[in-house]
């Protein structure tokens, strides 16, 4: 009996009803899963373009954000960030500075002012922080002489005064620390700690009447303020 060759199908011929191999059933998960962690790639390198500039404002909000949620030791991770991204803003280091004495480590806020310092000589803000940080330490002398350099960048500033009053009066200065009160409250004539701390000076320097009279003023703007 001769066998009929079978003839191979045309290439025009409609595809067979044959069922999907098995090995292809088991590869489709995986091929979804292929696709899926292409889309993860492409979603990264479209990150990836994200340019300095954008990154610094994104690692900004991120700071915005953890200063008013009070994770301090995330706003030092994000302006560490910042100031790697930009290391010529005196600002971004001013504002690490100032998470780094929050977080109370003085040493490294004291090297962020500086650094912020270097960048802009005239940062009144600053050289006023860096003094606040010897203040605590006690150390008045370097303290009178960042207020000194602050104060002639602002010197209409009341607050400069004020400092520069407190550091003076440490030093046992009384005279020119009662200057610098005077001259914080003619700036600012509701400075209630003002008042408080000439009181003091005048006190010690014997000046009773002139202490009574500070006294007097406090306690009229503590009342206003009530």
């Amino acid at each position: 009996m001769t066998k009929t060759k079978k003839q191979a199908p045309d290439i025009g011929d409609e595809p067979s009803n044959d069922k999907v191999p098995l090995s292809f059933a088991l590869q489709w998960p995986a091929i979804k899963l292929g696709q899926a962690l292409v889309n993860v790639v492409d979603g990264y390198k479209k990150l990836f373009k994200i340019g300095p500039s954008d990154l610094k404002s994104l690692y900004l909000k991120k700071y915005e954000t953890a200063d008013r949620k009070g994770e301090n030791w995330k706003c030092i991770r994000w302006m560490q960030k910042v100031t790697a991204i930009d290391p010529d803003d005196p600002d971004s280091f001013y504002l690490l500075g100032v998470a780094h004495e929050k977080g109370r480590d003085r040493e490294s806020a004291i090297e962020a002012y500086e650094q912020a310092i270097l960048l802009k000589p005239d940062y009144a803000k600053a050289h006023y922080r860096i003094a606040i940080q010897y203040l605590a330490k006690r150390d008045f002398k370097t303290a009178v002489e960042l207020l000194e350099k602050a104060l002639a960048i602002e010197p209409d500033s009341s607050e400069l005064h004020f400092r520069l009053g407190v550091a003076y009066d440490r030093l046992q200065k009384h005279e020119k620390a009662i200057t610098h009160f005077s001259e914080a409250t003619k700036i600012k004539p509701d400075f209630l700690k003002v008042y408080k701390n000439m009181a003091l000076t005048y006190d010690t320097l014997g000046k009773h009447k002139e202490a009574s009279e500070c006294l007097r003023h406090a306690l009229e703007l503590e009342e206003t303020a009530i």
